[in-house]
């Protein structure tokens, strides 16, 4: 059998693992090892519309399957942060359902291999947050049963030991518990130690950081998989307490970062900062501290590339994602052997939903010029040059939509999570806040739709190459 490898070109050029994913939708054969991806030497034309180039060999690409993922939204979590998931998700090819508590107690988990557990405030545990019995159970039995969970920040606390309603999969209890705004916010480095949560990755990941878990380096049966490598910058974005750089040096330089754990048949992965996050909250992060205090320095050129330069649906963080997929081994056939067949829908609904966003977006960067008149002369021409690159992006971006999804049905997941997670950034919209923050609150929507396009660019690509064949 012919076979077409594609390079791993490691956590920047994330197309080729977006396809890769989208051929193990489609249950065409496809995996990646030590020398990349492989998928049906058929799907070589597929491909090269996506400008994807490799080369042909001999040999059988074994059949995995995507994971089935459904990510908490619940009251505790709540948008934005279950959105910043979907989007790391859909930038690896990969399609996911919302999921709240009441979905969970009545038993929904068990059409599912991982539930997501983002930042937020799963912090108190689900049934005290949301009132509500029965969640924490369900989600405890569903990982014993052998079901996988990820959690970043809030997630990790969840699953940890030391209060009331926490899973205790991980056998550890953070240094501040009730107290936990005790260490703040800040973009932190850290370093990976397991090869296969590092494949593809630099040694040092840089990502934000939001108050998560701060564990000691004692003996227990859960596995650090990373630990804490050094402060890059403080962060005063949407929570105005910034860590310190002497409390990272005294209680978090060298101690977990990651950490994972079985329970029962399941396995647990956490995570104490935010992978998912991406690089343009990052971008945030950096408008608020390090470009007001550079920009009378060094000036428009150097900052406006400083902005332009972060990535979008390609970053250290989404790689790290995807490696703790393959650490969980949710790319592995499915003890039943089944694969759910991909089912398609019209794409009408969403259509309709991005045309209510369009107004909504519009109306957003009014609002962020009017905001940006309250800054220096600089500042303003500084963001007034990010606006009208986002507003440009946007306009590309909906008429890729659209173009795409002329050719006929859409993956009824993909469909289902983007409008999803497009009706709960409605509100967001329209929130008062400084003009950072409604920046990065305005250009979620663009990203989590520029990571949808392209899962449909590559789903049409296939189907064209597979009605050719």
């Amino acid at each position: 059998m012919t076979i077409f490898k594609l390079a791993d070109r490691g956590a920047f050029t994330g197309i080729p693992l977006t396809f890769l994913n989208r051929c193990r939708a489609y249950q065409f054969p496809a995996a990646d090892g030590a020398e990349g991806f492989v998928v049906d030497g058929q799907l070589a034309e597929a491909a090269a519309r996506l400008g994807l180039t490799g080369e042909a060999a001999e040999g059988l690409p074994e059949t995995s399957a995507p994971p089935r993922i459904a990510i908490y939204a619940g009251e505790a979590v709540g948008y934005p942060y279950w959105a910043y998931y979907a989007h790391s998700l859909l930038s690896l090819g990969l399609t996911f359902s919302p999921i709240d508590g009441r979905q969970i107690v009545a038993g929904a988990l068990s059409d599912y291999d991982l539930l997501v557990m983002p930042g937020g405030f799963a912090t108190w545990g689900l049934d005290r947050a949301e009132n509500l019995a029965g969640i924490d159970a369900a989600i405890h039995a569903f990982i014993s049963a052998g079901g996988a969970f990820m959690g970043s920040c809030g997630g990790g606390f969840y699953a940890s030991d030391g209060r009331p309603g926490w899973l205790r999969a991980i056998d550890a209890t953070p240094n501040y518990t009730q107290e936990y705004l005790s260490t703040g916010a800040a973009v932190l480095g850290i370093s990976v130690s397991d090869p296969v949560l590092g494949r593809g990755l630099p040694e040092a990941i840089e990502l934000p950081y939001y108050h998560g878990p701060v564990y000691s380096n004692s003996v227990r049966a859960a596995v650090s998989l990373g630990h804490f490598r050094n402060f890059i910058s403080e962060s005063r974005l949407f929570i105005d307490n910034p860590l310190a750089p002497s409390l990272f040096d005294r209680e978090m330089k060298n101690t977990p970062a990651v950490l994972s754990a079985n329970l029962g048949r399941g396995k647990v992965i956490i995570f104490s900062p935010h992978p998912e996050m991406g690089e343009f909250l990052r971008k945030g992060i950096v408008l608020e501290a390090y470009v007001r205090r550079f920009l009378p320095i060094r000036g428009f050129k150097v900052m406006d590339e400083t902005l332009r330069f972060f990535m979008k649906e390609d970053c250290a963080g989404f790689r790290l994602i995807y490696n703790a997929l393959v650490y969980l081994g949710l790319f592995e056939r499915r003890g039943d052997g089944a694969i759910s067949e991909m089912k398609k829908v019209s794409p009408h609904e969403l259509l309709q939903l991005l045309n209510e966003l369009d107004a909504a977006m519009i109306a957003s960067f009014v609002r962020l010029e009017a905001l940006a008149c309250s800054e220096t002369e600089a500042m303003h021409h500084l963001l007034s040059a990010e606006f009208e690159r986002l507003k440009q992006e946007w306009q590309d971006v909906l008429a890729g939509i659209r173009t795409e999804c002329a050719a006929g049905l859409v993956d009824i997941r993909l469909v289902d999570g983007l409008v999803g997670v497009l009706q709960a950034s409605l509100p967001s919209l329209e929130a008062p806040s400084k003009p950072t923050e409604t920046l990065v609150l305005t250009e979620m929507p663009i990203r989590l739709c520029a990571a949808g396009l392209r899962i449909m660019r590559c789903d049409n690509a296939l189907e064209t190459s597979h009605e050719n064949r």
